[in-house]
């Protein structure tokens, strides 16, 4: 991102931001409906000490001005319009805002700087009930609508936004539906009251109502506004389409992708809108604002002839410790040929679409309980037997193992062989995420008794389990190749997890847990510990402390 584009993200995401506070105290005074039309005017007269004092109204018209005409240059300068449906219909809803939005403010804000009105919500009502009422009630869920999705795809990938997820989207739901709902039962009210002469009167003469000529006036100002906003949009659809015949005029350059198309592209754009134009799927979670790094390429050939990464490029480069050859598309403007290799697999493909890169693809790190499960003694089970009987076994322990660690808010992360490896926890931290590991154990114990009455004797013997357990921060991502991706866990955790259920099967115990898993559980008197041999990457060992049980329903009781 170059420096001024940088500015101008920060400005636009700043003004909305302002712009977004302000709906929000507007959708909560028109809540306050719901109790008295009295408590609206209590609560807008403490809102007007704010916005209509002389800096809250500077700060709110720059916030308006700056908003939309950064936005208005930004769509002017893409390349393309191949973008994932979120920034289509971000777009969408921004252009058709200030349309409705507009001759509200002139009926509002210009009816009282012009001619005195007392622009209240007596006033407001009065006026926009029930002519209106409509088309008031689609801006207010366009603005809260357009401002939602900008803030949930500036913060999605922060762990903090993500873990309060569920209760935002209660909050992004509940307030909108209760300022519209209190906006309903006061309109009805001062629309009732308009009916009346003597009220009507009334309501005209406290509110300073405009005259009938100040009415014109105001009409012919709502259709100026109208006018000159639809054609500041034709101008921008004009320098789209001029710069998009001389970009097909220009000359061309060759971007090669490492196991994908060869394609050729003016200079100019970023390679993320290049890749975009021509259907190229590429990562991007943040939409090619440089606040993530899933559009990360590795340059293969033509390193030399690149700029030096810009500031914004290099500090988020930097900050995930990525070799100079890694470079972000969103910021990339190639001026030569290039053959590039995309780092982080693309999950929409498709020559029309524009890769929407989820959150779990791009990576996260997560509090989790690893639980690694498998059969004891597993070739002594199927020695000897046909390969018909073994798939049979191990079908029917996988699937009762899945179904339950399903059941106990568990993920079934992989199947290696007869061992199940389940993830548990997402935003409810490790005490929620282990409690949850142990009461899967339980759970499958106790089915396992199910089991055996139906196929112990027909195999000869009971099958049992042996368990790991480890908890510690691990990362979340889809990883794979083609129709092979799949959301998967790596990291130290799954790995000891894994050492730990090995070492329960060396050591004849049931399950082993580290002390990290059993505390965060909540087990009390861990009793005697053991130590367990653990090896890294590197082949190294390293002795953990960890919880060695014979038999589940010896574990100790959580607290």
């Amino acid at each position: 991102m170059r420096p001024r584009d940088h500015i101008t993200q920060n400005l636009i995401l700043i003004s909305g931001l302002i712009l977004f506070a302000f709906a929000a105290t507007h959708f909560l005074n028109h809540a306050l409906g719901l109790v008295r039309i009295e408590a609206m005017y209590e609560f807008q007269q403490w809102r007007w000490m704010i916005t209509r004092s002389l800096p809250g109204s500077l700060l709110l018209a720059a916030a308006l001005i700056t908003h939309v005409a950064l936005s208005l240059i930004k769509l002017a300068n893409r390349t393309t319009l191949r973008l994932p449906p979120w920034e289509l219909l971000q777009i969408g809803l921004g252009l058709a805002i200030p349309i409705l939005l507009l001759p509200h403010i002139v009926d509002t804000r210009g009816a009282s700087a012009l001619f005195g009105v007392s622009d209240n919500y007596l006033y407001t009502l009065a006026r926009v009930w029930p002519t209106s009422a409509v088309t008031q009630s689609i801006l207010l869920i366009l603005v809260w609508a357009h401002g939602c999705l900008g803030i949930h795809y500036w913060l999605r990938l922060n762990r903090r936004y993500r873990a309060l997820l569920p209760v935002l989207v209660f909050a992004a739901i509940a307030l909108p539906l209760a300022g519209l709902a209190g906006f309903v039962v006061t309109g009805r009210a001062v629309s009732f009251s308009m009916q009346d002469a003597d009220l009507s009167a009334r309501i005209r003469e406290v509110t300073h109502w405009p005259t009938p000529a100040d009415d014109d006036q105001l009409a012919v100002y709502r259709l100026l506004v109208r006018i000159g906003f639809v054609v500041l949009i034709a101008l921008v659809a004009g320098y789209m389409g001029l710069r998009h015949f001389l970009m097909l005029a220009a000359p061309k350059i060759l971007i090669a992708y490492t196991g994908g198309p060869s394609i050729r592209a003016a200079i100019g754009p970023s390679l993320l809108e290049i890749s975009r134009a021509h259907g190229v799927p590429l990562a991007a979670s943040c939409g090619g604002r440089a606040r993530c790094t899933t559009c990360r390429v590795r340059i293969e050939q033509g390193t030399e002839l690149l700029a030096p990464p810009n500031s914004t490029e290099a500090a988020v480069l930097a900050s995930m410790g990525m070799p100079k050859d890694t470079r972000l598309a969103c910021q990339l403007r190639p001026r030569a040929s290039l053959t590039v290799t995309r780092m982080v697999p693309a999950t929409v493909a498709g020559k029309d679409a524009a890769a929407d890169h989820e959150t779990d693809s791009a990576g996260t790190e997560q509090p989790t309980a690893v639980l690694v499960i498998g059969m004891k003694d597993f070739a002594s089970i199927v020695h000897g037997r046909l390969p018909y009987d073994v798939v049979f076994i191990v079908n029917e322990f996988i699937a009762l193992v899945a179904s339950t660690v399903t059941e106990c808010r568990g993920r079934i992360d992989k199947i290696i062989g007869h061992d199940l490896v389940a993830v548990f926890g997402d935003h409810e931290g490790l005490e929620g995420a282990c409690a949850h590991a142990l009461s899967a154990v339980y759970a499958v114990d106790a089915a396992l008794e199910r089991l055996n009455q139906k196929i112990s004797a027909e195999i000869g013997r009971l099958v049992e389990s042996t368990i790991g357990i480890a908890c510690g921060k691990t990362i979340i991502g889809r990883i794979g190749y083609g129709d092979a991706m799949q959301l998967t866990a790596i990291g130290t955790v799954v790995e000891d997890a894994m050492q730990l259920k090995a070492a329960a099967q060396r050591m004849g115990y049931q399950i082993v847990l580290s002390v990290e898993a059993a505390r965060h559980s909540g087990v009390s008197n861990l009793g005697p510990l053991k130590e367990v041999a653990i090896s890294d990457i590197s082949n190294n060992d390293r002795m953990v402390e960890a919880l060695a049980i014979e038999r589940i329903r010896d574990l100790p009781a959580s607290s």
